[in-house]
């Protein structure tokens, strides 16, 4: 029913959370249009047990495989494992919808759904909220879609399968162990659920995952008929649904016409799949030792449903001993907690169980230290940043303590004796401090210190520039440097002539625009920046050029091969801006690429001619100003490396090459000019230029000569002939 996930649309939204089960409401939709509760994670697959919607309807991950669940593990006659046989996409909840369309059909796709960032393995356990749409349509428009969570339009659609192509993925969509409860913000919920039309669904379950039926528990109200919009509805184009069998459940007032039938379709039916939980889970959220090496104790926090017979102890220590069954204190909130003490050597696990579920379910920690980092500063008057932190591991052969910057990889350096000072130009926001017992914390990093000096206003006038008379010029010190606010103040120090149009005071903007006077020398203008640190100067020489005519210059005369690309050079123009090339002599025309460039080229026809093209120049000091330039073929060179007539077999066989290749002919004269009897013609070959002749029967040549021409220009006349 479902291809491997595509994650087509993402929205990733950050979520509020404790360390116990998470409420939020998404922001999003009408009361209750949400998902309530994330359950504890499963030890035995690492998603969480269950999530729960606004109506207190809480659906586990449906993994059986009696077809009530859409779960697909590689092996389906084995016990579902993970990771060896586990499926690559489970669902808390599922409901698909579909009708046709006279495209093809359309898809509503709505779940709750477990997934894997890649291959089925621990920590790329993902999981999000899904809504998906699909629609083939044959006419163009705007199409409104309604469906149990809500309402999208989609505006200027054309034709097509899967036109309409919307898949909005909400969730933990990064893996690694990520926040499931990120999934409460998804736009699903509360789950539909069969209503109370026969069929009912199976003993423990919302649906059957095959059978379409009407649902229930959409919170948003069709505005329309003023009912929960417990259906999937599309409003389109007047016509874009004619020959639809899904027409005829839309209200009359639906789609843009309200005498249309055609503008409209609409079923209730849905495909369920949900499991009703029967457990709550329990997750171990932190679990922590203290020794001094003689007695202990171990301090455990858990979370799951209220209300819930929760214990722990068991544990093994690394001489063998145990931990004492102990019960969990818990709150309303399903929160739990509890200390156990021990005497002797440190346990190294625990083992908690809630015994309510059936059966019981029991996760397994190893037990770290608790790590408290105690001072993390750093001073920006020296760069000096400090750490401080301890262990509750005194047991005398303490554990190592290693201090990270806030990726938690970049190493710090080692504390001794519970302390390390590092330089550094750059701090990290926090740090953190991980225990070779496991354990770790992560402290904010406090600044202490004086602030960093002002930035020194630094001027920069610019790079010099060459211009011609008349022409605007612009200097600019944007990239002048210093503490804001700034100001700017351009001058002329030097120049032939004076420049006309120059600001006679600072200003916030740090360019200036003039025109370039008529007099030709070099001009030099002063920037003096201006800022709160202090003031500095630069200097730029601008260069005013005369104004010349422009000349045209079209490059000496070529003679190229038939067939080449030819590159015409006009680059030794002087003093012009644009460029304009045309053919003005010679057959065939031939086509100009880069015609307004200095530099354009074509490829030489392949025939004996000589093309002429002529070059058109403008500048700022005038025009136009014209050249020609001549490209004249080279003709073709052609050999015969093999002419002989077999009398026995009355063949000819004449082969040779020609310098000429693409789409050359030769033809072939019996005696020893040109034109003669034409024995006949060969191509040449457009790769390597050699070209070949053989005719059977033929009668006897009466000259012992041949001559060739080839129809690009060459000729080769008289070529002995061996008769044998």
């Amino acid at each position: 029913m479902r291809s491997k996930l595509f994650l087509v649309a993402c929205l990733l939204m950050a979520l509020m959370a404790s360390t116990v089960a998470l409420i939020a409401l998404a922001e999003h939709g009408p009361a209750g249009s949400h998902l309530a509760v994330v359950g504890p994670v499963s030890p035995t697959n690492g998603y969480p047990v269950w999530y729960r919607d606004a109506n207190g309807l809480t659906l586990e991950l449906c993994l059986d495989t009696n077809g009530l669940c859409l779960a697909a593990p590689p092996n389906p006659n084995q016990p579902v494992s993970f990771p060896n046989n586990f499926p690559d996409e489970a669902f808390w909840w599922a409901a698909d919808s579909s009708m046709t369309t006279p495209g093809g059909d359309a898809l509503l796709v709505l779940a709750t759904e477990a997934a894997f960032v890649g291959d089925v393995e621990p920590g790329g356990q993902i999981a999000f909220g899904r809504v998906r749409i699909r629609v083939d349509i044959t006419q163009g428009g705007t199409y409104t879609v309604t469906h149990p969570f809500g309402q999208d339009v989609f505006e200027d659609v054309a034709p097509g399968t899967r036109a309409i192509n919307m898949t909005d993925d909400i969730g933990n969509l990064t893996g690694g162990n990520g926040d499931f409860g990120e999934v409460l913000n998804s736009r699903i919920g509360p789950f539909l659920t069969w209503d109370n039309t026969a069929p009912a669904p199976p003993n423990g379950y919302i649906g059957d995952a095959a059978t379409p039926h009407q649902v229930i528990g959409s919170v948003f109200i069709d505005p329309l008929t003023s009912q929960p919009q417990n259906f999937f509805r599309i409003e389109g184009p007047v016509g874009s649904f004619t020959g639809s069998p899904d027409t005829a459940a839309c209200p009359a007032t639906a789609g843009p016409d309200p005498i249309a039938t055609t503008d409209c379709i609409q079923t209730n039916l849905f495909v369920v799949q949900g499991k009703i939980s029967i457990i709550a889970g329990v997750e171990v959220k932190k679990a922590v030792y203290t020794t001094d090496g003689s007695n202990g104790s171990v301090d455990v926090f858990a979370i799951s449903e209220p209300f819930e017979a929760i214990y722990a102890g068991g544990g093994q220590t690394v001489s063998g001993g145990g931990l004492n069954v102990t019960a969990l204190n818990g709150d309303s909130a399903g929160r739990y907690f509890a200390r156990l003490d021990y005497a002797g050597t440190r346990p190294v696990t625990l083992t908690v169980t809630n015994v309510g579920d059936n059966p019981p379910t029991q996760v397994v920690v190893n037990l770290v230290d608790q790590v408290t980092v105690t001072r993390a500063e750093f001073n920006t008057s020296d760069g000096s940043l400090e750490i401080e932190a301890d262990s509750s591991d005194d047991s005398g052969a303490s554990p190592t303590l290693e201090a990270f910057r806030e990726d938690g990889t970049t190493s710090l350096g080692t504390l001794t004796g519970g302390s390390l000072t590092v330089a550094l130009a750059v701090p990290p926001a926090q740090v953190v401090v991980k225990s070779s017992a496991g354990g770790s914390d992560v402290e904010q990093v406090i600044i202490v210190g004086t602030g960093n000096p002002a930035v020194p206003v630094t001027a920069e006038a610019g790079p010099p520039q060459a211009v011609v008379q008349g022409v605007t010029v612009t200097v600019d010190g944007s990239n002048s440097t210093g503490t804001p606010p700034l100001t700017f103040a351009w001058a002329q120090v030097a120049g032939p002539a004076t420049i006309s149009g120059l600001p006679t005071g600072p200003s916030a903007d740090s360019t200036v625009s003039f025109t370039a006077p008529a007099s030709a020398g070099t001009y030099t203008l002063e920037l003096t920046v201006t800022g709160p640190t202090g003031t500095d100067t630069d200097t730029v020489d601008i260069e005013v050029l005369p104004l010349n005519p422009p000349l045209a210059n079209a490059g000496p005369d070529q003679s190229v091969t038939q067939g080449s690309l030819v590159t015409l050079d006009g680059s030794a123009s002087t003093d012009a801006a644009t460029f304009s090339w045309t053919q003005v002599g010679g057959t065939p025309t031939v086509t100009l690429n880069g015609a307004n460039t200095a530099n354009p080229t074509f490829t030489f026809p392949n025939a004996d001619t000589t093309l002429t093209f002529e070059l058109t120049v403008t500048g700022p000091g005038g025009g136009p100003s014209t050249d020609q330039v001549s490209i004249t073929s080279v003709d073709d060179v052609l050999t015969v490396t093999r002419a002989r007539f077999r009398t026995s077999s009355t063949e000819w066989r004449i082969e040779g090459t020609a310098t000429v290749t693409g789409t050359n002919v030769i033809t072939i004269y019996t005696g020893s000019v040109i034109p003669g009897p034409v024995l006949g013609t060969a191509a040449v070959d457009p790769l390597d230029g050699v070209w070949r002749f053989r005719q059977r029967p033929s009668p006897t040549p009466g000259s012992a000569t041949i001559s060739i021409e080839s129809h690009t220009g060459g000729q080769l006349l008289a070529v002995p002939v061996q008769i044998n």
